[in-house]
């Protein structure tokens, strides 16, 4: 299955965001090593999008919308660049960029997600920061210290992940698209509490009385939109 290193550069961090620059890299692994595929670096596509670029994401990215406005739509490019049908989509906190890819019309519903910042969490929870900047310096540094001046460009991000993930592959003994995604579902099952009155508390701390486990139960019975943290309550509760 198709398997490609994504970001996006957005109008602003919302959930109606949408892409100005779309980065993308096809991986796969040779060798039991991850890597990019033959021919296929990092490829940076400028986009115009449909609404105005917030000064905040201007700071960021350093995409102005006159530098936007003769490009293709943001719709055509992300139509024309995305993979169609099932495929593994890989990316620092990839959700958001699949939603962008959805707010210009992508069927998204056959995509496997690999994040990397899951998984980065789940390795190194200690961590000081886990941006994909801070974690490539901290795990290749020479290379950051070359390149992070250029990070928040989506091809600069998109290589950068690209060799997060192969420091992790070959140190995790991951060999395998397969074997990646199962991790990276693994990592996004969180062990403590992500919010609410009970945030940064272990969730199998709440399990071991009555009161917190009522409350794992609530969550269990009422949230309906984060099936990972639903899985972790369920798992505490022996359910």
């Amino acid at each position: 299955m198709k398997a490609i290193v994504l970001d996006f550069e957005t109008t602003d961090a919302t959930e109606d965001a949408q892409a100005t620059e779309i980065g993308i890299m096809d991986v796969i692994f040779k060798d039991g090593l991850f890597a990019k595929a033959d021919g296929h670096g990092a490829r940076p596509f400028k986009c115009k999008p449909d609404r105005p670029i917030s000064f905040g994401a201007m700071a960021v990215t350093n995409i102005f919308n006159e530098d936007v406005a003769d490009c293709e739509s943001h719709k055509e490019l992300c139509a024309r660049a995305m993979p169609k049908g099932a495929a593994y989509i890989i990316g620092h906190n990839i959700d958001f960029d699949i939603r962008v890819a959805a707010n210009a019309g992508v069927d998204v519903s056959q995509y496997k997600a690999i994040c990397t910042l899951a998984i980065v969490r789940n390795l190194y929870p200690d961590a000081d920061s886990h941006t994909l900047g801070a974690m490539s310096c901290m795990l290749d540094y020479e290379y950051a210290r070359a390149n992070i001046k250029n990070a928040h460009g989506a091809a600069a991000d998109v290589k950068m992940c690209a060799r997060l993930l192969y420091i992790i592959c070959k140190q995790q003994g991951i060999t395998s698209m397969d074997q990646l995604y199962e991790f990276s579902e693994f990592a996004r099952i969180p062990t403590h509490f992500p919010f609410g009155k009970h945030k940064g508390v272990a969730i199998a701390e709440l399990a071991t009385n009555h009161d917190g486990r009522g409350y794992l139960q609530w969550v269990v019975n009422s949230i309906k939109d984060n099936e990972y943290l639903t899985t972790a309550c369920r798992k505490a509760l022996g359910a």
